[in-house]
């Protein structure tokens, strides 16, 4: 999987030094020609990198100026946000991140803003949490798992990334659903979730589909479970927990946003040429290659919208978590 991502991210590369080679007059000129930093709060290589990664091929030549992408894990993700907030508020510096960092970790931490101070520009895509084991791991279902854990609770240790953060609250509210207890174990992040399941060192991980795809293609991992309404396009055959029986569903919205202090009109047009680079068949060939889902991209309005439903669901899950 790794070798494949790396091919993926250097033809996204690739793509991105012809475009930005050749730019065209930009019909937004308040923008400027000073190059756009998309910061993400995570390692690079991840699905969250190739995805910036292909907006910066395609959406440089409608933005008028080259894109570059920055990865700022520092600080579980705090250092990436910090930076963006004390940019100059030109548009030139931008975010892109899941609701972990700009909700969850400022709901729960000390931070130097509120959820609020984040303006969602554009709504790129819905990530579905998905849990999997080892193929030859005694559990191999959403109901063998269920099952052994009501037998054996605080038996089977669950590797997951940052504490309360996309691959990690869906358990938390599956556990409160259902009463299991599992092991929590906290990892730098989906890589190292996925060597130690392949190890034999951990029972179950969360991740992203298309993280493990080629591992469940190859038959090294299953995966037996999707905290989502629907099942992934990634991997259709692997059933929703709903489908079970369990009423657990947390998709994660993937969103690129400014800071509040950047102009309104700014947020627009940065809006606008994202949306319209990625809408260009080359994005959507690069999106269908990476697993990256962005055939439903949606503009300000729709982003902000989805945001303040998330916020609003994520206190409502931390509010349940604190009074359990």
């Amino acid at each position: 999987m790794q070798i494949k991502r790396a091919k993926i991210a250097t033809a996204v590369s690739t793509a991105l030094l012809t475009c930005t080679t050749a730019l065209a007059v930009a019909d937004t000129p308040s923008l400027g020609s000073d190059p756009i930093r998309i910061v993400m709060p995570y390692g690079a290589g991840g699905s969250t990198d190739i995805t910036a990664r292909i907006i910066a091929a395609n959406a440089a030549e409608h933005c008028g100026t080259r894109i570059d992408v920055v990865s700022m894990p520092g600080a579980g993700g705090m250092e990436g946000l910090q930076f963006v907030a004390d940019a100059e508020p030109n548009g030139h510096t931008i975010l892109m991140a899941d609701y972990s960092a700009t909700i969850t970790q400022t709901l729960t931490e000390e931070t130097d803003w509120d959820v609020e101070d984040w303006s969602p520009i554009v709504h790129l895509t819905d990530w579905k949490p998905t849990v999997y084991v080892k193929s030859d791991h005694e559990i191999q279902s959403i109901e063998e798992w269920i099952e052994l854990a009501e037998e054996q609770p605080n038996t089977f240790v669950f590797g997951h990334a940052d504490p309360l953060s996309l691959v990690h609250l869906p358990l938390v509210m599956l556990e409160m659903e259902t009463g299991i207890q599992n092991v929590h174990l906290p990892t730098t992040g989906g890589g190292e979730t996925r060597t130690m399941i392949l190890g034999g060192h951990i029972d179950l991980g969360m991740t992203l589909p298309p993280s493990i795809v080629s591992n469940v293609e190859s038959g090294e991992v299953t995966a037996i479970g999707v905290f989502a309404d629907e099942r992934s396009d990634v991997l259709p055959d692997v059933p929703t927990f709903r489908e079970a029986g369990y009423d657990v569903s947390f998709e994660a919205p993937l969103l690129v946003y400014t800071y509040s202090s950047v102009p309104e009109s700014i947020q627009q047009e940065l809006s606008d040429c994202i949306m319209q680079g990625l809408e260009s068949d080359t994005a959507q060939t690069m999106s269908s290659q990476a697993s990256a889902g962005l055939d439903n991209v949606q503009g300000l309005e729709s982003a902000q919208a989805i945001y303040q439903d998330t916020t609003a669901r994520v206190r409502e899950v931390l509010a349940a978590i604190n009074e359990d």
